[in-house]
């Protein structure tokens, strides 16, 4: 992956600009920081690679925008094969797998169920993202998955999308489904050609017909609204947004009318009621089409322009007949489905073998992603701008862009919950609370390591977030990703902190410990700090290494510090050993600092435990430089006890290098801040 950068990349950073309009009067502007993901194709549709910031223009409103950051993503280059490598998310490809469970029967389920599997294995690349949703025109739209890399959690949602429910908060790690729910019913439908019927019952079989179309066009209305409010809520998640949508689809002629297809014998009827002035025999909607389902269907259409959703459907009614000689146009077409996917710019699969070559051919368009950063005024929060993006200098190249993008602030309840995923999904730093986070491996007698994760939540972050009331909920979520993507453990934790009580306790601010439980791997473990619904959040991340039993292995310094300073917060363990604490020297457990802070002259110990050595086969070196106050054993090895007397300001981390006699050597290292 080629990645240049010029300032931060990560979307919807607000800054705060203050000019100087007079010697005494200063005029504050609110600017957000906007990124555009573009993919540009040959007259072939292959990538083209190569350009710079200076081959783009982008006109935000009509007005052209100075390019402050340009970066390139290539999904072909080798980094993109482990799904925790960071990415820019804006260059991220979402995949929604929406289940259609009202215009779907149990038998076309099934095939759903194989188109949205044989997607999954042939279509997605580690670093994609993928969720599962469905959509009930009686129940609404419900999300089993946020949009994760965690496969376990889309197969065990794609195996079962009518029951599937899942106890992560923020659904992006596997779990176990509840009790199902009970099919819905098929919609109603008489073909009255096969009856054999008299003049008489055929009227009255009209009025039945007109009131199943008024029944279906309001189904399907439904359904419309509440694709648009899907659209609407993916707004929040950034990058570029693939709904797959699995259905057999609906019968178009309610929305647009019999007049643009045919209907010859209803014709002839309806030019006879007009002339015998019987005028209520004629239904405008089942022969001009509804005026208020296209309405629906342009909103569709904007929402998903705004948003940067394109939805493709995929046919899961399987053969179908193109002859019916009532209506004039076939219930059995999937012209329903076109419908849908022309006005968002997607396209209609006619089985899911075609999912194989013509999606492939999509994701190639979209392998080199360019990113356009600019910086634009913050007017109204949730207002649009409308993007153009043109690109210069090379002749017969179509460029894709987002339409795009809202001014921060106005998100609803779901888009504020994709908004926790994406942010534990893509990395992305978070100002209003600090966190640090300190997280070491440790074997046990199982297969598994005990890995302790330690969070210091920062006091005056808490209590500036907080709605000002008496107490405010503290919501903790950690996740530990392998290199597949996968969830291998987590925790989920909730506390409320009563503000009055606390009061000086929250000085410093919380400190969390739990444990989890992993085997052998390099994992990305990722951790949330949310407070109440006030939005305010915090994030870090750390990467760790899980050792096998006989490995060499050096853990990071584990600096010690005072206790009583934080206010201590324990969470629970997935470790099924009932290993010992493993933060111990001389049998004295201690609980060390997840950010180091040194003050100027102020000395500092920290301990070292090394996996698979002796104490005696081993050398060690610090930087900055630090004396030896102890060495001895350790349950699985050696240990060693540092005094650091004195840090310049120069020093940003303390790094310490262990060699074995004659043998491999391991560096580690932890982060210092000057204080």
């Amino acid at each position: 992956m080629t990645v240049m950068r010029t300032i931060s990349y990560y979307a919807a950073i607000t800054l705060l600009l203050s000019a100087a309009a007079s010697a005494q009067v200063k005029e504050s502007i609110t600017v957000s920081y906007v990124e555009v993901p573009v993919t540009v194709v040959d007259r072939a549709g292959n990538p083209v690679r190569g350009l710079q910031g200076k081959d783009f223009e982008v006109l935000d409103q009509g007005k052209a925008r100075v390019i402050r950051s340009f970066d390139v993503v290539d999904f072909a280059s080798p980094e993109s094969v482990t799904a925790i490598s960071p990415l820019n998310p804006v260059a991220r490809r979402n995949f929604l797998l929406l289940f259609d469970l009202s215009f779907s029967s149990p038998e076309t389920m099934t095939r759903a169920q194989a188109a949205a599997g044989n997607f999954l294995k042939t279509m997605v690349g580690p670093r994609d993202l993928v969720g599962v949703a469905t959509i009930d025109i009686r129940h609404g739209f419900r999300l089993l998955s946020a949009f994760t890399t965690d496969r376990r959690l889309i197969v065990a949602a794609i195996e079962d999308p009518r029951s599937f429910r899942g106890f992560d908060p923020l659904q992006i790690a596997a779990v176990s489904p509840l009790d199902s729910m009970s099919d819905l019913p098929d919609l109603p439908g008489t073909d009255n050609n096969k009856l054999g019927v008299t003049e008489e019952l055929k009227d009255m079989l009209r009025g039945v017909t007109r009131s199943e179309d008024e029944y279906s066009r309001g189904n399907i209305d439904r359904q419309v609204s509440l694709l648009t409010g899907m659209a609407t809520a993916l707004r929040a998640v950034s990058g570029q947004k693939h709904v797959v949508f699995l259905s057999e689809g609906f019968d178009p002629r309610v929305i647009q009318g019999r007049e643009a297809s045919g209907g010859q014998s209803d014709k002839a009827f309806e030019k006879a009621s007009v002339e015998s002035g019987q005028i209520w025999n004629v239904d405008n909607d089942n022969r001009y089409g509804s005026s208020k389902s296209i309405s629906l269907l342009t909103m569709l259409t904007d929402a998903a322009k705004r948003s940067d959703v394109i939805l493709d459907a995929v046919d899961i009614h399987g053969l179908r007949s193109n002859l019916d000689p009532r209506k004039g146009v076939s219930p059995q077409s999937n012209e329903g489905l076109h419908l849908l996917a022309d006005s968002t710019g997607g396209r209609v699969f006619q089985n899911s073998n075609d999912l194989s070559s013509d999606f492939g051919r999509i994701l190639k368009s979209q392998e080199v992603v360019y990113i356009l950063g600019f910086q634009a005024p913050v007017q109204q929060p949730g207002k649009f701008h409308a993007l153009n993006v043109r690109v210069m200098n090379v002749p017969g190249a179509r460029v894709s862009a987002r339409t795009g993008y809202y001014e921060p602030g106005g998100e609803n309840r779901i888009e504020r919950s994709l908004t926790n995923a994406e942010v534990v999904l893509n990395d992305i730093p978070q100002e209003a609370i600090h966190v640090a986070a300190l997280a070491a491996a440790f074997p046990t007698t199982g297969p598994k390591a005990q890995v302790p994760v330690i969070l210091e939540v920062n006091g005056p972050d808490l209590i500036a977030a907080g709605t000002g009331g008496q107490s405010s909920t503290l919501g903790i979520f950690i996740y530990a990703f392998d290199e597949t993507g996968v969830v291998g453990d987590s925790i989920y934790q909730r506390a409320t902190l009563d503000l009055t009580k606390l009061g000086g306790s929250l000085k410093n601010g919380v400190k969390y410990y739990a444990t989890l439980s992993l085997p052998p791997g390099h994992y990305a473990i990722k951790s949330l700090v949310t407070l109440g619904e006030t939005g305010k959040r915090g994030f870090a991340r750390n990467d760790v290494v899980v050792p096998k039993g006989n490995d060499f292995a050096v853990s990071q310094p584990l600096f010690f510090e005072e206790p009583g300073r934080w206010l201590m917060l324990k969470g629970g363990s997935h470790d099924r050993t009932n290993a010992a604490y493993p933060f111990a020297v001389a049998g004295k457990p201690f609980i060390p600092s997840a950010g180091v802070r040194i003050r100027s002259g102020e000395p500092r110990t920290f301990a070292i435990f090394v996996q698979n050595a002796a104490p005696d086969d081993l050398s060690v070196v610090t930087m900055p430089r630090a004396t030896m106050a102890a060495k001895g054993t350790g349950s699985n090895g050696a240990l060693f006890v540092f005094r650091l007397d004195s840090v310049e300001a120069k020093d940003a981390a303390m790094n310490v290098t262990v060699q074995k006699r004659g043998g491999e050597s391991q560096t580690s290292s932890v982060p210092i801040t000057m204080q």
